[in-house]
């Protein structure tokens, strides 16, 4: 069993998958929820534990992300119960299923996209979404194309090298109309010490040598820190 999230936890999901070719028998596809079910694109959950501070050698959040059925309320709720402590503090956008299910948990807070809201304070899902934007930046530059079937495989790749981070400072970053706002700076952790983050999510799980040698961990589920 995985070491369930606490603190500070961020929910998401994203799609994967490009536009499918165009048969003129077909009604059209749609675009993410509002063309579900016609879209044949995937729906993927993630999960991610906040960092707890930005105090230099904190390490990156856990992430857990998943393939799912559906964006409801019952695919989003099997997806965290096993995954959330039921104590966290959970932080979604205004998504129905994240809204209900943010009943489960401790205290909940949520953005409004719609209403051109991003940051409240310290209620943003900015760190998910930026592992979902890596997602997608990976695919369309390194795998071209990856099917649901083994997305967790490549899930794992990248949540991996997404987690093996600490955080070095802060700096002040200025956006194109000027306005100033503060960054996190990262590091890479060590590659002796990544060793420990692999161990750490094989226990319990079957592990097999790959033909060139590696190591591979077979699991349901996308782990990653």
């Amino acid at each position: 069993r995985e070491r369930m999230l606490d603190g500070t936890v961020e929910i998401d999901h994203f799609h994967l998958g490009g536009r499918p070719r165009i048969n003129p028998d077909d009604p059209p596809p749609g675009r993410g929820r509002k063309g579900l079910p016609n879209t044949q694109k995937t729906p993927v959950m993630v999960i991610m534990q906040r960092p707890d501070d930005v105090t230099p050698g904190t390490p990156a959040g856990d992430a857990r992300a998943a393939v799912v059925t559906g964006l409801s309320l019952r695919a989003a709720a099997r997806a965290a119960e096993a995954q959330i402590d039921p104590d966290a503090y959970l932080m979604s956008d205004e998504a129905t299923a994240f809204i209900a299910l943010g009943e489960n948990y401790a205290r909940h807070d949520t953005v409004k996209h719609s209403s051109r809201e991003y940051v409240r304070d310290a209620v943003h899902v900015n760190s998910v979404e930026g592992f979902n934007s890596r997602v997608r930046r990976t695919i369309a530059g390194v795998f071209h194309h990856i099917s649901p079937q083994h997305a967790d495989l490549y899930f794992h790749e990248i949540g991996f090298r997404w987690s093996q981070r600490v955080i070095t400072g802060q700096v002040v970053w200025k956006s194109r109309n000027g306005r100033e706002r503060m960054k996190t700076m990262w590091s890479r952790v060590p590659p002796a010490l990544q060793l420990l983050q692999v161990f750490r999510a094989a226990t319990g799980r079957q592990m097999r040598r790959s033909p060139d040698d590696g190591i591979i961990v077979k699991s349901a589920v996308a782990v990653f820190g």
